[in-house]
């Protein structure tokens, strides 16, 4: 009788297999199949915020509000003097400012730009791409970084307040971490909208559908701000 052959895989194979069905499963994750219906719904919840703005100024509440902020502008203008005023004599007498600030390159000599005069907050001479010698560019350039620090200030306060949500269990999310989202959906999970169980902007599909909310919620509040301010 000839003997019986038994086969057996051993452990490396066995975990070969397993890493290549793992793979597999991320890789499935992290395709996007988004529906027609979740991205007209991306497209009109990014609209809300800037459709309601626009409605909101043609309303009457919207002429009641512009003739109240009217009626205030002579004295918010005589304040805002006050305060450039107040802001030029502390820039004055500032260790921070002026042609006698602190410069990048400290004790080094260097020829710094002449367009940098020391005016504006941390100027510390610092413009090899001359980015600064356009006035009115600069006084852009001014103004978006004051943009962005507000959006960094959002961006800080919504990592803080859900995880203090979920750790005191008022709301509880899947993933209240913030640094830890992204990953989440890339592994494929489906992460609920403001922690409100079911509401799914971007339905259960992968993070590119939500990057395109993001963009798009980020491009209409810019231009809004852009144009109002024109």
């Amino acid at each position: 009788m000839p003997p019986l052959l038994l086969r057996s895989s051993s452990p490396t194979s066995d975990a070969g297999v397993f890493c290549r069905r793992r793979l597999k499963r991320a890789r499935r994750g992290v395709s996007v199949r988004a529906s027609w219906q979740e991205l007209a719904g991306v497209l009109v919840f990014s609209a809300v915020p800037f459709t309601a703005v626009k409605a909101l100024a043609g309303s009457p509440l919207g002429a009641r509000l512009r003739r109240r902020l009217e009626a205030r502008k002579a004295t918010a203008a005589a304040e805002a003097d006050a305060l450039r005023a107040a802001s030029r004599q502390a820039r004055g007498s500032s260790f921070w400012y002026g042609g006698a600030r602190p410069r990048w390159l400290g004790p080094i000599p260097y020829d710094y730009p002449e367009h940098l005069d020391g005016e504006f907050p941390g100027d510390y001479g610092f413009d090899v791409a001359g980015l600064g010698r356009d006035p009115v560019a600069f006084a852009n350039y001014f103004n978006f970084e004051i943009l962005h620090c507000r959006w960094a200030m959002l961006a800080a306060l919504g990592v803080v307040v859900p995880e203090l949500l979920d750790i005191f269990g008022i709301v509880h999310f899947v993933e209240p971490v913030w640094w830890k989202v992204g990953y989440a959906k890339l592994q494929g999970d489906t992460l609920d909208y403001l922690g409100i169980p079911g509401f799914r902007i971007a339905g259960g599909q992968g993070i590119i559908v939500i990057a395109i909310c993001q963009a798009l919620l980020m491009v209409m509040n810019i231009s809004f701000l852009y144009f109002s301010s024109c």
